[in-house]
C-alpha cells in the first residue's frame, strides 16, 4: 500500500494537521487586525458570500438587523481582528429573535454609524 494512503488512514495525521492550523491561527490572532492573515481570509470569504450567495439566500430569509449579519461580521473582523470579530458576530447571531423588528440598527462597536 502506498505511503500516502497509509498516512491518510491514520487519524494522527489529521489531528496533527488540525492542531497545527489551530496553533497558527491562534498566533495570527495576536497580531494587529490589519495584519492578520486569518482576518483577511475570513473577510474575503464573507465578501464572496455577499456577492454570489446572498442574492439567492435573501429570497429565503431576511436579516432583522442593519447592517446585515454578514456585513456586520465583515466589519467586526476587519476592525477588531478574527477572535473578537467572531465573538461579536456570534453574539449578534444569538441575539436574533422574531421579537427583533426588521431593520433594527445594531452597528459594530467602535464603527461609525451611517
Amino acid at each position: 500500500m502506498p505511503t500516502l494512503r497509509q498516512c491518510l488512514k491514520r487519524p494522527e495525521s489529521y489531528l496533527a494537521a488540525v492542531l497545527l492550523l489551530l496553533v497558527l491561527a491562534g498566533v495570527d490572532a495576536t497580531r494587529e487586525p490589519s495584519h492578520q492573515f486569518t482576518a483577511r481570509a475570513y473577510v474575503g470569504a464573507v465578501e464572496a458570500y455577499q456577492r454570489y450567495l446572498r442574492p439567492a439566500s435573501s429570497m429565503i430569509f431576511q436579516c432583522r438587523y442593519r447592517p446585515t449579519c454578514s456585513e456586520y461580521s465583515r466589519q467586526a473582523v476587519a476592525r477588531h481582528g478574527i477572535a473578537t470579530g467572531l465573538r461579536l458576530t456570534w453574539n449578534r447571531l444569538v441575539s436574533c429573535r422574531s421579537s427583533v423588528a426588521l431593520g433594527t440598527l445594531d452597528p459594530v462597536p467602535g464603527a461609525p454609524t451611517k
